[in-house]
């Protein structure tokens, strides 16, 4: 009996080694055949699903009542006041949008967060988010009227790539999320039949979630997809640590330990990030629709663009974490020079937009105490429409 299990579960670890080794090389063909934006014709269909399925998971975390936190990031770490500064020795060709002027700099906000739905222990395995709005900017938000025109939004997360390589597939697998199937998905909604199965994107998934780190402040945060970067380059982008003091011991039992490590280690200095781009090189396996693919910086690597600095700082009040509640981030807060690309952004654009209107509006309904924002630090630029927050030559 047990040598038959043996046989059985090697055979069952073999079909699945020999699925996954076929779903790699299948995406990788995928992947180099096309490396520009294609926009199927479904697309329409599968972001509405998507969105509903984004609504559904919002209720559900927030049990009907106030707040209603995001479908993803809900846990906000902090937002924290910061200042992003374009470098004085930036190649031309990248000097486009907020790079234009070398030496300028902006001010800005960053939320650190955990990117599950609920508000779980910092312990537990997870994508960890870093979202900037830069402030004072000048140009109008391709979002339109329902942007924030002077803002610029950069959105990354600590792993290079995605789990999921379209927006068809997404809402399947949001679906199956918001009915309460974490595996579902990945094993084709229960199907025997494992070339149905999504061993790759699972695999995948898990290494996005990964342990607490030490300090959010010493963590590398990357944009996953693509952006234009003027008229004639496709970027990625990376926040990279330039942070030099050391990590802050806290108790990391404590369910917030993160929270508690930024608010030790920025009660003593400040910390730093370089903001870097990694342009798109024709004929490299670098492709704009598929967001499972790791840009190799063999084939190009990244470039430092900006550095952003975190000073010294108190962020901990509940005038602060209430104003990062309501604050709302989106990769189409940005100018038409860092335009988002690829079907996740698209995605994006129409989730993230509904996601906020649907938060502040239930909300208000419910009678909740609108946000106010924090009255401290003094001078510190806190009009979320950008036109009041000049940026320093």
């Amino acid at each position: 009996m047990k040598r038959l299990l043996k046989r059985l579960v090697f055979g069952l670890l073999t079909v699945m080694a020999v699925a996954l080794i076929l779903m790699v090389i299948i995406e990788r063909r995928r992947s180099i055949d096309y490396m520009g934006e294609r926009i199927g014709t479904d697309e329409p269909f599968y972001t509405a699903e998507v969105v509903a399925s984004a609504l559904e998971s919002i209720n559900a975390s927030s049990n009907a009542s106030p707040p209603y936190r995001r479908d993803v990031h809900s846990k906000a770490h902090g937002c924290v006041r910061a200042e992003v500064s374009v470098l004085q020795d930036l190649r031309p060709e990248l000097r486009h949008g907020v790079f234009e002027t070398p030496g300028r700099t902006y001010q800005a906000w960053i939320r650190y967060s955990s990117g599950n739905t609920n508000m779980q222990h910092d312990k537990e395995r997870d994508a960890r988010g870093m979202a900037i709005k830069v402030m004072g900017v000048t140009g109008p938000s391709l979002l339109g009227s329902e942007g924030e025109s002077g803002t610029q939004d950069f959105i990354m997360i600590n792993s290079p790539v995605f789990f999921i390589r379209n927006v068809a597939e997404y809402a399947r697998f949001g679906r199956m999320l918001a009915d309460g199937s974490r595996l579902g998905y990945f094993f084709g909604g229960g199907t025997p039949n494992f070339l149905r199965w999504h061993l790759r994107d699972m695999y995948l998934a898990n290494a996005t979630l990964k342990r607490a780190p030490g300090s959010l402040l010493h963590t590398q945060f990357h944009s996953l997809t693509a952006y234009r970067l003027g008229p004639s380059t496709n970027v990625k982008f990376t926040a990279k640590s330039c942070t030099q003091q050391a990590v802050a011991e806290v108790d990391r039992s404590r369910p917030n330990f993160l929270r508690d490590e930024m608010i030790a280690e920025l009660g003593k200095g400040p910390a730093c990030f370089d903001l870097m781009v990694q342009p798109q090189v024709a004929g490299k396996n670098m492709p704009i629709e598929d967001p499972t693919v790791r840009w190799r910086e063999s084939d190009s690597p990244f470039v430092a663009a900006a550095r952003i600095t975190v000073p010294q700082q108190t962020f901990d009040t509940a005038e602060q974490n209430a104003f990062c509640e309501q604050l709302s981030f989106s990769p189409f807060h940005t100018l038409a020079a860092h335009e988002p690309l690829g079907g996740l952004n698209r995605l994006r654009k129409a989730v993230y937009l509904e996601d906020a209107r649907y938060r502040r509006s239930m909300t208000a309904d419910l009678g909740a105490t609108p946000y106010r924002n924090p009255p401290e630090p003094t001078g510190w630029c806190l009009d979320l429409t950008g036109k009041a927050c000049p940026a320093t030559p």
